[in-house]
């Protein structure tokens, strides 16, 4: 089975949640997880010609095969996900700019309403093998 590599920004509570949940609801063991400024994440940057400092998104990536980035990296992981998760792409049928500018409105707001930690929390011992570098 293919792994999925989610990047994601360490230092925001918000997005540390989500990865804690994923880690439980992830059946299929396809996800693995690596923050925004890992050597994984600079090598995603580098291979896809992308500047890193003009992110602060999650990135969705199946090496060798696709990415994608924001609102429509949420949908490809509802879709990876599957059962009821897949329930929630619906909203990708919505106009891009709309769901695009939703998930950047959270996105500027993210540390204000959930906080920001200085280091990334480490993982459950049980998931660390889900954590790359």
């Amino acid at each position: 089975m293919k792994i999925v590599i989610i990047l994601f920004d360490g230092s925001c509570l918000l997005c540390n949640a989500w990865v804690r949940r994923l880690c439980n609801w992830d059946k299929k063991n396809i996800l693995r997880f690596a923050t925004l400024d890992s050597s994984t994440a600079k090598d995603f940057f580098e291979e896809h010609n992308l500047n890193p400092n003009s992110m602060e998104t999650v990135v969705f990536w199946k090496p060798k095969e696709m990415y994608a980035i924001e609102a429509q990296a949420t949908f490809e992981l509802f879709k990876t996900l599957g059962g009821l998760w897949s329930l929630a792409t619906v909203f990708s049928l919505l106009p891009n700019f709309i769901t695009r500018n939703i998930y950047r409105f959270i996105a500027r707001n993210r540390y204000r309403w959930f906080g920001k930690s200085d280091n990334c929390p480490l993982p459950d011992p049980k998931y660390v093998h889900k954590f790359l570098d």
